[in-house]
């Protein structure tokens, strides 16, 4: 059988590449095609590694969200200019031990834009997801030279990151170079910023906002965003990574879905033509999944060549989505046990969910 394996990664345990290991194990004797895979978050420039063979690594050492300072990763290929960066690099919740949304800042992110503003990128995408930070992007503006103000003309601190106080803001330190870039911003939410689909109400309990204080944070995003000229309160993808999407709206970014960039890039649409089977799964795979996350996407593409998809997932209330080919969902976890255990053998426990429905792969060819 010919199978294209691409697992997205599963938070906290897997990336997408190990995850595909660990399904490759089980499918000795097939031919199988592993294709790293990310919407926007973990995985993202892997993914892009992977299916850019002149592309270089370029790692340096930048201050992250909570203001430690950590080697990160972006990628720079010279003959396109284009950079390729990761939000989850510098910003992501897999680098905190606890969360504290109130401090955290995209600061990282800035840092890595005026690098690869130095090595003369012209094109930089940024894949959002996997935030640990709600601060609207207000760090990644500073450390491209943005000032903000309190209502005592006093600048605020990035770390913490005083969303609460910004009064005004001062954008003539910009770096020049900012505005002869094409930005592209790659996400798997079209959320915005404010409003109760935006970064505080949808986003804000997973970085650490008390239930009671969702509607607070959500009106202090609000009053930010009204400090700045251009209104994008409620452009989409504006809310995806925290409100880091928004700042890079505000710089004149195009909103793209992480998948299609993958697929893209990986030249997945060929793969599937010849394929048997695709095997993808995530985390958990939930009713938000359907709103565009990877294994959703890439079913949907496969179903359009008539390829049938297995979903394999930590967690999931579905055992199929016949609308999108995908012909069953598979949970790993195969005992009871506790989340930290099933985070620790993630990947055994995927290697043997593979196995113990490998016979349906090979019992059921392509129609």
């Amino acid at each position: 059988m010919r199978i294209v394996v691409a697992m997205d990664s599963f938070k906290g345990s897997l990336s997408s590449m190990e995850a595909n290991q660990a399904v490759m194990h089980a499918l000795d004797g097939h031919e199988v095609i592993a294709i790293p895979i990310s919407d926007g978050g973990e995985g993202f420039l892997d993914a892009w590694f992977t299916t850019h063979e002149d592309a270089t690594v370029v790692e340096e050492v930048v201050p992250c969200l909570d203001g430690v300072e950590r080697t990160a990763r972006f990628g720079f290929e010279p003959s396109t200019k284009h950079a390729v960066i990761e939000v989850a690099e510098t910003t992501g919740l897999t680098l905190l031990s606890h969360v504290d949304p109130w401090r955290y800042s995209s600061i990282g992110v800035g840092h890595q834009i005026v690098q690869a503003l130095d090595c003369g990128a012209s094109v930089i995408t940024v894949g959002l997801g996997g935030s640990g930070t709600i601060d609207g992007g207000k760090g990644l503006l500073e450390a491209l030279g943005v000032r903000f103000f309190d209502t005592f003309g006093s600048v605020l601190s990035t770390i913490p990151h005083q969303l609460h106080e910004v009064a005004s803001i001062d954008w003539s330190g910009l770096d020049p170079r900012v505005r002869n870039v094409e930005w592209r911003i790659a996400s798997d939410v079209r959320n915005p910023l404010i409003g109760e689909n935006g970064a505080a109400h949808v986003f804000g309990p997973q970085k650490g906002l008390a239930a009671d204080e969702v509607i607070r944070y959500d009106e202090i995003l609000e009053s930010y965003a009204n400090c700045f000229e251009q209104d994008m309160r409620i452009w989409q993808g504006g809310g995806a990574a925290g409100g880091i999407g928004f700042a890079f709206l505000q710089l004149g970014a195009t909103y793209m879905k992480g998948i299609e960039e993958v697929v893209k890039w990986s030249k997945m649409e060929e793969l599937l033509k010849e394929a048997d089977w695709l095997i993808t799964g995530e985390g958990k795979f939930d009713a938000q999944s359907l709103e565009g996350k990877a294994p959703y996407g890439l079913a949907r593409l496969a179903h359009t060549y008539e390829v049938p998809t297995l979903v394999f997932t930590g967690q999931s209330d579905y055992t199929s989505h016949v609308e999108s080919g995908i012909v069953a969902i598979f949970p790993i976890v195969s005992r009871v046990m506790t989340l930290e255990e099933a985070i620790w053998e993630a990947a055994p426990l995927l290697t043997n969910a593979v196995r113990r429905v490998r016979h349906v792969i090979e019992k059921a060819p392509r129609q």
